[in-house]
C-alpha cells in the first residue's frame, strides 16, 4: 500500500467512500473495514496503532446503532398503530415483527456506515506519506505549482507553529498568568506569526524566480503504474457488483 500512487489511492477510497455511501448494505461496510484492516497490517502499522484509532468508533458506532434501533422501531410501530381499525389480527402481528426486524436493520446500517467510511480514511492517512502526496498532486493530477508548494509549505509551518504554541505557554507560565490550551491570548500571537510567516516565505519564492506557470521538472518523479490501476479497479468492484 505504500508503494501505490498516493494520488490515484486517495482518488479510489474516496470513489469507494462515495459507493458505500450510495449502497446501503452493512455487510459491505463491514467487509471494506475488516479488508482496510488488513491491508494496514500487512503495510507495517503496529496493531496497538490501529486498536487506539478504532476506539473512537466502536463508541459512535454503538451510539448510532441506538439512534437507527429507536427512531426506526418508532416510525414502524406508528405504522402498526395506524392499522388498529382493521380486523385482521394476523396481519398486525406481521406489521410489529417487521418493525422489529426494521430497527435492527436500521441501526446496523448506520452503525457500519461510521467503519466503512472510517475504514478507506484511515488507510489513506496511515500508509501514505504527506508530502510525497503532495508532490503526487502536481504530477499526476497536474494540480497548479503553486498549490502543491503552498501544500508543502503549509506542512512545513506546522511544525514552527507548535514550537511558537509552547514557547507562548511557558512565557505565560513565567509570568503567573494561567490560560487555557485554547485562549485567545495563545491564539492570537500565533495567528499574527502565522501571516508573517506566509508574507516571508511569498516574497522569498518571488525573490528566488518562483513563477507558478512555468514548466518545472520533477526531483522524483511518482509516474502511475499497473498496481495503481488494479486498486482503482477493486476499489471499483462494489459498484460493478451491484450493477451487474
Amino acid at each position: 500500500m505504500r508503494n501505490l500512487n498516493p494520488s490515484l489511492k486517495a482518488l479510489s477510497l474516496l470513489l469507494l467512500t462515495l459507493i458505500l455511501a450510495a449502497l446501503r448494505q452493512s455487510w459491505l461496510n463491514l467487509g471494506v473495514f475488516a479488508l482496510c484492516g488488513l491491508l494496514l497490517l500487512l503495510s507495517g502499522v503496529r496493531p496497538p496503532t490501529l486498536l487506539l484509532a478504532v476506539l473512537p468508533l466502536l463508541l459512535l458506532g454503538a451510539g448510532l446503532f441506538f439512534s437507527g434501533y429507536r427512531f426506526a422501531a418508532e416510525s414502524a410501530l406508528r405504522q402498526a398503530a395506524a392499522t388498529t381499525g382493521s380486523p385482521s389480527l394476523p396481519f398486525k402481528s406481521s406489521l410489529l415483527t417487521q418493525a422489529e426486524s426494521s430497527r435492527v436493520s436500521n441501526g446496523l446500517i448506520l452503525a457500519s456506515r461510521v467503519f466503512g467510511f472510517a475504514g478507506p480514511g484511515l488507510l489513506l492517512a496511515l500508509t501514505t506519506d504527506r508530502v510525497r502526496l503532495v508532490r503526487s498532486l502536481g504530477q499526476s493530477l497536474r494540480l497548479p505549482p503553486l498549490f502543491t508548494y503552498g501544500l508543502l509549505a503549509a506542512w512545513g509551518m506546522f511544525s514552527q507553529m507548535k514550537l511558537e504554541y509552547a514557547r507562548a505557554r511557558v512565557a505565560f507560565r513565567a509570568r503567573g498568568i494561567k490560560v487555557t490550551p485554547l485562549s485567545p491570548r495563545l491564539l492570537r500571537p500565533l495567528l499574527i506569526k502565522s501571516v508573517r510567516w506566509s508574507e516571508a516565505l511569498a516574497m522569498a519564492m518571488e525573490s528566488k524566480g518562483f513563477e507558478g506557470h512555468a514548466p518545472r521538472s520533477s526531483w522524483r518523479p511518482d509516474p502511475l503504474r499497473l498496481p495503481d490501476w488494479l486498486f482503482l479497479g477493486g476499489c471499483l468492484l462494489p459498484a460493478i457488483g451491484f450493477l451487474i
